[in-house]
């Protein structure tokens, strides 16, 4: 054989293979490739869904978690505000310590529980008692003034039903004798 033939013969062959390795290739390997891909595709969107489905349990989780803190909060305030017992020590302790914080004296405190405020059964509105404290306070009229206002903000409820200011021996000081009722509330069952 020739060496032009046998060259001939090396190229047909390598043609040959190389055309059959094109046929398996679009024949076997191609669909199977594009089956792999789908595939790929189905288990990128179960774990995307899956990925969301957690943030969103969580984000469910962590929101009824907070809301059951605020809610527990929500009733511990609520029960500051409008306790179930009249707990007389507590009003005249926070009265004490306002009028102590903003430096004025108190000369006399009374305590006068009213009937209890009796409401129909279908009212959304339950029984409630008034504690009523009359006191009597020695002070300048700024420091009477954040009195009123802490008593305004005072996380008990507290409504100022009347008040009397007197003129004092010491008028020059800016002193002055107070009279003040304060009605608080309470829960009754």
């Amino acid at each position: 054989m020739k060496a032009s033939t046998k060259r001939l013969l090396v190229l047909l062959s390598s043609a040959t293979l190389i055309f059959g390795a094109l046929i398996i290739y679009v024949v076997l390997l191609k669909p199977e490739y594009a089956a792999i891909q789908e595939l790929r595709g189905e288990l990128r969107s179960s774990k995307d869904l899956y990925t969301a489905q957690s943030e969103a349990i969580d984000y469910a989780n962590n929101l009824y978690g907070k809301n059951q803190t605020d809610i527990n909060q929500i009733q511990n305030d609520l029960s500051l505000a409008l306790p179930d017992k009249q707990e007389v020590a507590s009003v005249v302790y926070q009265i004490q310590a306002i009028s102590a914080l903003n430096n004025i004296a108190i000369d006399s405190i009374n305590l006068d529980n009213l009937p209890v405020q009796l409401k129909s059964t279908s009212s959304l509105v339950k029984n409630y008692g008034i504690l009523r404290v009359s006191a009597k306070l020695i002070g300048t009229y700024d420091a009477f003034k954040e009195l009123l206002r802490f008593l305004e903000n005072n996380i008990r409820l507290m409504d100022v039903k009347t008040l009397r200011i007197y003129q004092a021996n010491d008028l020059e000081m800016g002193v002055f004798n107070y009279e003040l009722v304060v009605d608080t509330y309470y829960q009754v069952n």
